[in-house]
């Protein structure tokens, strides 16, 4: 694993392609926050991308068995956007206190299952698209301060955002997001029990974290991303550290930026020591 502080392309999770860079369907800039968390732009986005795939997978005719298929995740998606756009303080009062958390995680891993059948089907622009809506999601139960249970297509869609971004400000934007995505997600992956796995999507979030703050030329963001990485991962950082410090000293970063990188990758090592 090589991790490139300056290039564009962070690491995605299991099943993904890093040689290809999958471009976000909308300009970047109208996908920060607090735009992200916009539910309504994020339906629009999905209704553009599932007629495609509905027509690909009748064409199809692949024999699904008990398998849920493409066109019930969809009118179960939309049926959960239409609750998603509601305020949530005009919901029922009687519904438990943690529906938005239920409904934003089923919502997440019925994209999920929608973007591991358009992988299946060949649409692989609609695969991404699904993964950048479930980014919005997560940013809905990031504002509603709720947890977050499922992390891949998450973790795959903010690389696609980030693969096609290099505005610092922007990269800061989605560097503040995915930090809030560790602490949401903390409960449920701090623990890391799957840390034989490397392509697991909580050790790409972290990484993907630290890179993008990197990019983002914020040292403050670089030490929120780095003191989680050597809290959840000891094991890691000191190849990221590493890896990271001969990055920035290749690429075009200001002086207060390398020290940052490069005090990490120092105490890192004296530990070691």
């Amino acid at each position: 694993m090589v991790l490139d502080m300056t290039s564009s392309k962070p690491m995605h999770g299991e099943g993904s392609d890093d040689t290809i860079i999958v471009k976000p369907l909308a300009p970047l800039e109208e996908q920060t926050l607090p735009a992200l968390a916009d539910i309504r732009s994020a339906k629009n986005r999905f209704e553009q991308e599932v007629q495609g795939l509905l027509a690909r997978f009748a064409e199809s005719r692949i024999a699904t068995g008990e398998q849920i298929t493409p066109p019930q995740l969809v009118d179960a998606l939309r049926q959960l956007f239409v609750v998603l756009e509601k305020d949530t303080a005009q919901w029922d009062p009687d519904l438990p206190d943690d529906e938005a958390e239920r409904i934003g995680d089923l919502s997440i891993g019925l994209l999920l299952d929608l973007a591991t059948w358009a992988e299946r089907l060949g649409e692989r622009r609609a695969k991404a698209a699904f993964e950048v809506i479930s980014v919005s999601i997560a940013a809905w139960l990031v504002q509603e301060q709720q947890p977050i249970h499922t992390l891949e297509p998450i973790v795959n869609g903010l690389a696609i955002l980030a693969n096609a971004e290099h505005d610092p400000a922007t990269l800061s934007s989605l560097a503040q997001l995915m930090g809030a995505i560790v602490n949401a997600a903390e409960a449920d992956y701090g623990s890391d029990l799957e840390s034989s796995n490397p392509e697991r999507p909580w050790r790409i979030l972290l990484f993907n974290w630290g890179i993008t703050a990197t990019r983002a030329q914020e040292p403050q963001l670089m030490e929120q991303a780095f003191t989680a990485l050597r809290k959840f991962l000891p094991a890691d950082a000191p190849l990221f550290f590493q890896e990271g410090r001969q990055q920035v000293l290749q690429g075009d970063y200001r002086p207060e930026v390398r020290k940052v990188m490069m005090d990490a990758a120092d105490q890192l090592g004296q530990h070691l020591h």
